[in-house]
């Protein structure tokens, strides 16, 4: 008879689980810590998706907490660095291995993984959910990757995740840490649906009655639960400012990118605040992780998704080896002083050919070995809203289903209505697209996409 060890057990503590007719749910349980992942409980929930994936007892698992506080606010990074900084460099590494490694897993999933996002869901808990098929927002759900506030870059699939986003809002919430709300996840492809909290015990309760492994099917059911937003409203907190965020983080330096937000403060009004904002969040962040960022998302949007992982491990220990890391940790979360020192200590100082040479071109002690073999350029299942690259594709003509004619406003919009089954939402997000993105030829109601 096997002995747990105790790391089984405290991964049995903070990741509960529920089977239910055909329902299996994973609850992660450390409130007090908001969720935080600790390596016990990533080797606790592998050990509950592989078992469930072969079940025929199981046709869709979800994944929640038992706060409404937090589904999930991070990785436990203090561990982390403390474990490195003390000597065991294979133990801190593992922990990556093994967390990257879950996440591969819920993106590659041979059943339905719904993650109902109450809560702060940050770091680890992003990449414990934006990989599912299904991503359940709410009225409490607060999103953010701000791991270079802490001398980190976003991993856990951001290389993957964050440059498939709409435009450059992907490497804005990469470089800022920038927070999202609510209805703002759905309408940035960050969730695929909006539910009100007090509805997610009824949502769960109807997904454990489905009697079928069907992707379809389980879409259906969560559809029944959505709210509606305010009739014709966009209730997305980067709408007046998306097409700033294209112009000013389009550049490939960050350098350029400070200097074209710097050139919108001179206007006046919500672009002039936000660029004011933004330009503040970003000199307090590490300058060495800003550029380390900036490279590793623009090598994402080319990247299958085993390969975002591997060098996502591979980035993860040269950057434990480094200062910033852990200077960043101390002072954010362990003395809470918010005074970091970087190193070195503005932009301007990081030599990018170094950098880049150390980060990009040596190879690591560390290999990602993967739970399955699955591999992708995209998401394999599409439950969000329609994305502007979709819109944008078929007002040109390059979707064969636009067929050879110019098309008008309304039957734009119907094609994305009708395609989605009425999904709420997805109206208002492609007239705002086409707003923005659009005009109309001469003496006609055809619509010209603007570059």
């Amino acid at each position: 008879m096997s002995t747990k060890t105790e790391a089984d057990l405290e991964g049995d503590r903070r990741v509960l689980t529920l089977k239910n007719l055909m329902g299996r749910s994973l609850i992660l349980n450390r409130p007090e810590a908001l969720n935080a992942l600790t390596h016990p409980m990533v080797l606790a929930m592998k050990k509950h998706l592989l078992g469930w994936q072969k079940s025929d007892l199981c046709n869709v698992v979800i994944l929640r907490s038992n706060s409404p506080r937090a589904f999930c606010a991070g990785g436990d990074v203090v561990r982390v660095s403390s474990e490195w900084e003390s000597g065991n460099q294979r133990g801190a590494m593992q922990f990556f291995w093994d967390e990257y490694s879950v996440n591969h897993l819920i993106a590659s999933y041979e059943k339905p993984v719904v993650a109902l996002l109450d809560g702060y869901t940050m770091g680890g808990g992003v990449g414990l959910s934006v990989h599912a098929a299904f991503r359940v927002a709410t009225e409490s759900t607060v999103f953010a990757m701000p791991e270079t506030k802490i001398g980190f870059f976003p991993d856990v699939g951001a290389t993957f995740f964050l440059p498939r986003m709409d435009g450059q809002t992907g490497v804005y919430l990469g470089l800022t840490g920038q927070r999202l709300k609510g209805r703002d996840l759905v309408y940035a492809g960050v969730a695929t649906h909006f539910v009100p909290s007090e509805r997610l015990p009824m949502l769960e309760k109807r997904l454990q009655e489905i009697d079928v492994v069907d992707y379809d099917v389980v879409n259906r059911a969560i559809e029944e639960f959505v709210a509606q937003p305010e009739a014709g409203q966009m209730e997305y907190s980067l709408a007046d400012v998306r097409d700033a965020i294209d112009r000013c983080f389009r550049f490939n330096k960050v350098e350029s990118i400070v200097e074209a937000l710097r050139q919108e403060t001179e206007a006046e009004g919500v672009v002039a605040e936000w660029a004011a904002r933004t330009l503040e969040q970003l000199m307090g962040m590490s300058p060495s992780s800003l550029k380390l960022t900036l490279e590793q998302l623009r090598k994402g949007r080319t990247c299958s998704i085993q390969e975002s992982f591997a060098l996502e491990l591979r980035l993860a220990e040269r950057r434990l080896s480094s200062h910033d890391m852990h200077e960043g940790i101390q002072a954010l979360l362990v003395r809470k002083s918010n005074d970091p020192q970087w190193q070195p200590p503005t932009i301007d100082a990081v030599d990018m050919q170094k950098l880049h040479a150390e980060y990009f071109e040596t190879r690591g002690n560390y290999e990602m070995q993967f739970l399955d073999t699955a591999n992708f350029e995209e998401y394999p299942h599409s439950y969000g809203l329609p994305s502007e690259k979709e819109v944008g594709e078929f007002v040109r003509g390059e979707n064969p289903q636009a067929g050879d004619f110019g098309l008008t406003r309304n039957e734009v919009v119907a094609f994305f209505v009708k395609g989605s089954g009425h999904k709420i939402g997805v109206k208002e997000k492609v007239n705002w697209v086409l707003d923005r993105k659009t005009r109309l030829l001469p003496d006609s109601s055809v619509l010209q996409w603007i570059k």
